[in-house]
């Protein structure tokens, strides 16, 4: 081990030189990298934040929402009721009408015969009865 002594006793003020730089920047190298790590945990905590924010905000969204869709099901459920309710109408009208035109009909017959002369046998009953 002696021969690696008197190897390295001319560049032995080097070679600490060296190490020491290597030290020197080992020191910083790692307190640029602890700085680093903080500010990366710092970013994190502020991201955690503004999801924590954001998902307090979604959370009246998410109850906007289900209104919404509450709303939009009943909005559904009345369309159907109201197709429905038109069915019936048009159903009832339908049968309203051909009531009408039996009615137009008997009048009509009504009419005709009111039109004609009352027979005299009849006229006389009639008298009769006053």
């Amino acid at each position: 081990m002696k021969w690696l002594g008197n190897l390295l006793t001319p560049i032995k003020s080097e070679l600490f030189a060296m190490v020491g730089v290597l030290a020197v920047c080992g020191v910083g190298a790692g307190i640029i990298g602890y700085l680093h790590i903080q500010r990366q945990n710092d970013q994190i905590a502020a991201k955690d934040r503004y999801i924590g924010d954001l998902a307090e905000a979604n959370k009246g969204w998410v109850t906007y929402m289900k209104r919404r869709d509450q709303l939009r099901d009943l909005e559904q459920r009345n369309v159907i009721l109201l197709q429905d309710k038109l069915t019936l109408i048009d159903g009832q009208n339908t049968a309203l009408s051909a009531q009408i035109e039996q009615l137009e009909e008997s009048n009509a017959e009504v009419r005709e015969l009111m039109s004609r002369r009352l027979p005299a046998d009849l006229r006389r009953l009639l008298e009769q009865q006053k």
